[in-house]
């Protein structure tokens, strides 16, 4: 009985072990970037907390060593088990990008990983003595060339091929894969990005955006088991990512991560390795023609070391230690059945998007910089919708898992009162028979009605259905809430897998105030599982139908979301 009793405590809640979130930086801290540090010192002129605050920034003291990013200790997975994920972020170097040097400004920046499948018990306290069994991987953000603006010689191979897409500069940006870990992570993940200026133009063209050319760049690691990865990149306040699936299970079972975190290529690799693999160090046809033909002609020595300096400067050159690098944030998350409440987000750090936990998608843009300590969601206001959906490994939240009480809770201001909106929760439950029950409930503001509940959604704006089959009441009467202005509060509440309540209030002072509790035990036998919870909203009537009238420009309606709380406890 003791044993039955101990297995079922267990079920109900995850087995303790180190939290993984601890780990993370934003290095927003001047005097501090613990767990982090970076190696080799001998190779860093300068690294600086403070030089720009909320980043780490390197200068390299140009000795050909790659500069890593490390934590303290190896991660043994028995303390930080599968699935987690892991999140880096990088600026490129804005100079660098504009091509302000007459040299080449060559770069690669990214993500480095090194596992081993070696029993923990055998890993050498000297982190430079990796285990005999270590592999790993790097994906870059790499920069070849120069915009050539002003007819700067950047890198002339490039120009106007497929590998940079077209573009009359002679540069090149790229995500480029390398290690033996993963072989199908190798080289130019052709990536595409887009360049506008003069076409065609000599000079070089005005600029570039997207994909490996955007000047926010990031990174992920998702671990899904021991034997399975997910690598993906993205770049800006773009949401997405484009991912690839590593299959490690030919070397055996991950039991530890080496090295995790960013690196940045410094030694002979850019110049010699990627050079030759991209074939940019191939001397020209009509360079070697016109060297050939000066022979004939009897040329001396004037005419080669001038043919030798022209061959030499269309060679790809290594870094150049004028331009830093940037360093934005590591993070660290689970995100296992179990673990949904570690997707939860203050939106408290400027800058940090809201799709490192979610997925964002739809007619509206979302960003962390207009109001600091809120997520603003900017609606386009046209005829569509908008979602955020956590980036839930397991699809659901399940109750034999982790057992409730289980909490969903979230503060926003509301657009105003010029015209109709709406926020809601697309959710709902299944039973053990595994059969769905559809629940929707949020708030719509109607004008001349004001801010209404329901917990069915309807397209038209002035309309608000109500679920039939929860049939939710308020007892004491609705709550007056504000149309915009200042924070409506918003709590999904399970205190039992046999009961469900929701809440509103004004704000964080004031008393929630409930609706009575659904009896699911009673209607179907209770809820095994909570479906996965996307936060919605609608500005029109959708395909067929006419919009609500918020409309563009002076109307785009705002959302400040100020939190999303995912939480296993009761709030009273």
């Amino acid at each position: 009985m003791i044993l039955l009793a101990w297995c079922a405590a267990a079920a109900a809640q995850p087995a303790q072990r180190p939290d993984i979130r601890k780990l993370s930086q934003h290095f927003i801290d001047a005097r501090d970037s613990s767990p982090w540090h970076f190696v080799p010192a001998g190779n860093i002129k300068d690294v600086s907390l403070s030089e720009h605050r909320g980043l780490v920034t390197l200068r390299e003291a140009g000795k050909g060593q790659d500069i890593k990013g490390l934590l303290k200790s190896p991660l043994r997975l028995d303390d930080y088990p599968a699935p987690w994920e892991f999140h880096l972020g990088i600026l490129q170097n804005h100079l660098g990008q504009k091509g302000l040097s007459e040299k080449q400004i060559n770069y690669a920046i990214g993500l480095n990983l090194a596992v081993t499948f070696s029993d923990p018990k055998t890993w050498s306290k000297d982190r430079s003595k990796p285990p005999a069994d270590l592999k790993s991987l790097q994906l870059f953000v790499v920069h070849l060339g120069s915009i050539g603006e002003n007819y700067r010689l950047g890198i002339p191979a490039v120009r106007r091929t497929p590998l940079n897409m077209g573009d009359h500069s002679p540069e090149v940006y790229m995500f480029y894969g390398r290690g033996d870990l993963a072989p199908n992570l190798n080289g130019n993940w052709k990536f595409p990005y887009s360049w506008v200026g003069p076409d065609p133009s000599d000079a070089g063209t005005w600029s570039k955006r997207g994909g490996p050319a955007d000047t926010m760049i990031r990174f992920r690691v998702s671990l899904l088991s021991p034997t399975s990865l997910q690598i993906g990149a993205g770049y800006g306040d773009h949401p997405g990512w484009r991912m690839r699936n590593v299959d490690v299970s030919k070397f055996g079972a991950i039991t530890g991560i080496w090295e995790i975190g960013p690196i940045i290529s410094l030694d002979k690799w850019i110049p010699s390795v990627l050079a030759r693999d991209l074939k940019l160090n191939e001397t020209p046809a009509w360079l070697e023609a016109f060297r050939k033909r000066q022979k004939v002609l009897g040329k001396g020595d004037a005419d080669k070391s001038t043919l030798d300096a022209i061959k030499k400067s269309l060679q790809v050159e290594p870094p150049d230690p004028r331009f830093g690098y940037y360093i934005d944030y590591a993070t660290f998350h689970a995100n296992g059945p179990a673990d949904i409440d570690q997707l939860s987000d203050e939106f408290n750090i400027p800058g940090f998007l809201a799709d490192r936990k979610f997925y964002v998608e739809g007619n509206g843009i979302c960003e962390t910089h207009s109001n600091p300590g809120h997520m603003t969601v900017t609606l386009f206001g046209h005829n569509s919708s908008w979602a955020m959906c956590p980036i839930l490994r397991a699809g659901a939240v399940d109750f034999s898992v982790r057992k409730p009480p289980f909490e969903i809770e979230t503060s926003f201001i509301a657009p105003g009162d010029a015209a109709a909106w709406n926020l809601w929760w697309n959710v709902g439950m299944f039973d053990k028979a595994k059969k769905f029950h559809q629940w929707q409930p949020g708030l719509k503001f109607i004008p001349g009605k004001g801010v209404r509940f329901f917990d069915l959604f309807n397209v038209e704006p002035d309309q608000v259905s109500r679920n039939r089959e929860l049939n939710l009441q308020f007892a004491a009467g609705f709550p007056k809430l504000p149309a915009g202005g200042k924070p409506i509060g918003m709590l999904i509440q399970i205190p039992d897998k046999d009961h469900l309540r929701i809440g509103f209030r004004t704000d964080a002072r004031s008393p929630w105030v409930f609706s009575e509790s659904f009896d699911a035990g009673r209607a179907f036998g209770g809820i095994a599982k909570f479906s996965y919870p996307c936060l919605v909203s609608f500005t029109g009537r959708g395909v067929g139908g006419k919009g609500w009238g918020s409309g563009n420009y002076p109307g785009f309606q705002k959302f400040q979301i100020d939190y999303v709380r995912f939480r296993y406890g009761l709030t009273k």
